[in-house]
């Protein structure tokens, strides 16, 4: 019974702070893959506002 306590358990509580850990980590706003979309989602966002119609709202193109 003691062999499970001094063993089990923690064994466990590891398993269980793992799949926590990963889960947090996996909702981050911004890991390094999503900064783009999030740029995207900003832009659309912006854009559904109605904008400033600025170089920056348009891509960078004025006036092209």
């Amino acid at each position: 019974m003691v062999t499970i306590v001094v063993i089990v358990a923690p064994l466990v509580a590891l398993i269980i702070w793992g799949i926590v850990f990963d889960l947090r980590r996996r909702r981050s706003p911004l890991s390094a893959h999503d900064i783009e979309a999030q740029a995207r989602r900003a832009r659309e966002a912006t854009d559904a506002r109605g904008g400033s119609g600025s170089a920056a709202d348009s891509g960078g193109h004025a006036g092209v």
